[in-house]
C-alpha cells in the first residue's frame, strides 16, 4: 500500500497528473474523484469530444493499473454531459472546489442524480456498460443538436 495524499488535498495539476499517471491508490479513486478529472479534462480540451475522449481513455487505463473492470460507458457519458453543461451555465464556479460546492448534487449518495434520467433496469443493463444508452426516465440536457455530443453509436 502506498502512502498517497487524499485525491482532494493535491492541487489540480498534481490530482490529475497522479490519475494519468496511474498513481494515484486504488483508494483514492472515488466518484468524487472521477467528477473532478473530468471537470479537470473539460477545462483542458478544446471541445466535449475531445474531453470525453481523455476522460474514457484515462478510466480505462487507470482501472485496468488497479486491476478494476468497472468502466461504464452510460455512467461516463451521462456525467460528461451534465458536468459540460453545467460547467458552461455557472460563470460563478471559478475552480473545481467552487464547482463542487455548486453542484454537490454530482456526488449525492443519498439521491444519485442519475436515478432522475434512468431507470436501474437500463442503467445496470451489460449493454448500458458497454454502450453508451439515451436515458428512458426523462432526457439528459444537451445545449446542442452538434456533431460534440454524437457518440461512437452515433
Amino acid at each position: 500500500m502506498t502512502d498517497s495524499p487524499s485525491p482532494i488535498l493535491l492541487d489540480d495539476e498534481e490530482f490529475l497528473q497522479k490519475f494519468e499517471d496511474c498513481s494515484l491508490s486504488r483508494e483514492c479513486w472515488t466518484h468524487t474523484a472521477h467528477i473532478r478529472m473530468a471537470w479537470l479534462q473539460m477545462e483542458r480540451a478544446a471541445s466535449f469530444y475531445e474531453a470525453l475522449e481523455r476522460i474514457r481513455v484515462g478510466i480505462v487505463s487507470f482501472n485496468a493499473s488497479v486491476n478494476n473492470a468497472g468502466y461504464h460507458e452510460t455512467i461516463t457519458v451521462a456525467f460528461a454531459r451534465l458536468i459540460y453543461l453545467r460547467r458552461q451555465s455557472d460563470v460563478e464556479a471559478r475552480n473545481w472546489q467552487d464547482f463542487l460546492i455548486r453542484h454537490s448534487d454530482l456526488v449525492s449518495r443519498d439521491n444519485p442524480i442519475l436515478r432522475t434520467y434512468y431507470s436501474a433496469e437500463v442503467l445496470h443493463s451489460n449493454y448500458a456498460r458497454a454502450n453508451f444508452v439515451e436515458p428512458d426516465l426523462r432526457p439528459l440536457p444537451c445545449p446542442s443538436a452538434g456533431k460534440e455530443f454524437v457518440t461512437e453509436d452515433g
